[in-house]
């Protein structure tokens, strides 16, 4: 192993340590993590592994795997934030692994390494794969089946088509026909350009293919039918998956152009590379291998791109091409700035942060808003920016001491050095700044009303807006108008809406009220 290559694998060791250790200390954020953890809670409590339940309603809006890998770990470890994410950080940790091998199989070990290294300090992967969610679940499930589909095709190998069912299979279960129809428009294409039109129909009317397919994806959806009836159907098909195509739920919506600067964003701080790696590509794009990776990308792209409901991690599945992309292309930059140009930007954005939130108490008109950022005082002290200065510091020598020194990067090997020093820096600031005062900010208040709570057995109101509220207080919430002598946990711009009431406690926007008797 060259001396290049094993530092690129330190630092890409260094990168997921800080992640992990970012994320075992961090509360769960809301809704998405709230909800996969309080629906695992309440599988691991009641035993039923068929039907998950929110709050003791019928969850419909995932499929069942996150809670069948989340549940058991509930009933072994007990609550805690890293426990719910453990699936997930798992699975990016195989996720990066296959995407090395793969770089490493067609473009030599350094490849490898970097691709491992972009992957594990973009800010998508470290921000959304990483949560307790079914997002690197999906990636990794994703990345195996388009990369077996291309070996299929190149060695027409049978087992690789046969596990590509099998991947699907599993990220139907993960979180539905997304799983399935990205890999089959990607291959479909592929095998068009490639004029190879009968080949894709003999795999995609397997019968193999089909029969583990069906075995392992369809028996939950099947059994979760005969117990729920068409209402599992109508709120899981056509609500959460074609609903999404065709409509705008929970006012996510967006412009057809929305993923270009989410692009942008979440390849974070690889961008320059990003860009300059896709005109590369677009160059070569008669190369098969290259052909496949920009086809996965630009359908995941446009396919989302077209749906009214937009969210940025949606476009995750779309990253590992582009990692691969940028593994192949990595010599491509010719400028120092774009390698250096994140080590500006990151620590100017760390110093405006406190400005920022100071900005938003005093501009915004939302009395929840206004309250959360209103908390700003008490998290950016003398000794917060004393902490940002030593990580500045730290970021500065950690640089030095990886590239011994060296001037501005001229030479192949000290640029992909150079990558993954900066993707180590942002992910540190990410990890140790950004995200935690995010979790100051917004999940601090729940888990101290909530623990508060805890303390008291009195059932709760709430909406289902801030689920970890029932997470850390250990007792499902009753979504219901209030009625007199109810405990209502509510945000600061729906007070309004109650009727009279004595505050029990209150933090950050956040209340529990008990409604005062008629």
């Amino acid at each position: 192993m060259s001396d290049l290559v094993r530092r690129l694998k330190g630092l890409w060791v260094l990168a997921l340590l800080t992640t992990w250790l970012a994320l075992v200390q961090l509360p769960l954020f809301d809704e998405d993590e709230g909800e996969y953890g309080e629906v695992a809670v309440e599988m691991a409590h009641s035993g039923d592994f068929v039907t998950p339940t929110l709050n003791g309603q019928p969850f419909f809006e995932k499929p069942i795997l996150a809670f069948w890998l989340e549940a058991p770990l509930v009933k072994v470890l007990g609550v805690h934030a890293w426990v719910f994410r453990f699936p997930s950080l798992l699975a990016c940790l195989l996720w990066m692994l296959v995407l090395g091998r793969f770089a490493r199989q067609h473009w030599g070990p350094e490849a490898g390494a970097l691709a491992t290294l972009l992957c594990a300090t973009s800010l998508g992967v470290t921000v959304s794969a990483h949560a307790a969610a079914m997002d690197g679940v999906l990636c990794l499930l994703i990345t195996l089946a388009q990369l077996d589909i291309y070996l299929a095709w190149k060695t027409q190998d049978p087992w690789a088509e046969r596990r590509t069912w099998l991947w699907m299979a599993l990220g139907f279960l993960a979180k539905g026909p997304v799983a399935v129809v990205v890999p089959a428009l990607t291959s479909f294409l592929f095998y068009g350009f490639q004029k190879e039109w009968r080949r894709w129909f003999r795999s995609a009317f397997n019968g193999w293919g089909w029969l583990i397919f069906c075995a392992l994806a369809l028996p939950w959806y099947v059994l979760q039918y005969r117990l729920m009836g068409a209402r599992f159907i109508d709120y899981f098909l056509w609500r959460e998956n074609l609903g999404r195509l065709t409509g705008t739920l929970q006012g996510h919506g967006g412009s057809i152009l929305y993923y270009l600067p989410v692009l942008l964003v979440i390849a974070w701080p690889h961008t320059p590379l990003l860009l300059k790696s896709l005109g590369e590509g677009w160059r070569d794009r008669a190369t098969p291998l290259t052909q496949f990776l920009l086809l996965w990308f630009v359908t995941v792209f446009i396919l989302f791109s077209l749906a009214h409901t937009k969210l940025p991690h949606y476009l995750l599945i779309g990253l590992p091409p582009l990692f691969l992309l940028m593994a192949q292309y990595r010599h491509s930059l010719k400028h120092s700035w774009s390698l250096w140009l994140p080590w500006l930007i990151m620590p100017a954005l760390v110093v405006s942060l406190p400005f920022v939130v100071q900005y938003q108490a005093q501009s915004t008109a939302n009395p929840y808003l206004r309250a959360l950022f209103l908390q700003g005082p008490d998290i950016f002290t003398g000794g917060w920016w004393a902490s940002v200065a030593s990580l500045v510091m730290l970021c500065v020598l950690l640089g030095f001491v990886i590239l011994r020194v060296r001037p501005i990067p001229t030479d192949l090997s000290t640029r992909s050095l150079a990558l993954g020093v900066t993707g180590v820096m942002s992910t540190l600031m990410l990890t140790t700044v950004f995200m935690p005062v995010a979790a100051r900010l917004q999940q601090t208040p729940v888990r101290v009303l909530a623990q508060w709570a805890r303390h008291h057995p009195v059932p709760i109101v709430a909406d289902d807006r801030m689920p970890s509220f029932a997470v850390y207080s250990g007792k499902a919430t009753i979504n219901r108008p209030a009625h007199a002598g109810d405990w209502v946990f509510i945000r600061a711009d729906h007070l309004s809406e109650l009727p009279p009431y004595v505050v029990l406690h209150a933090m950050g926007g956040l209340y529990l009220v008990q409604i005062l008797p008629q």
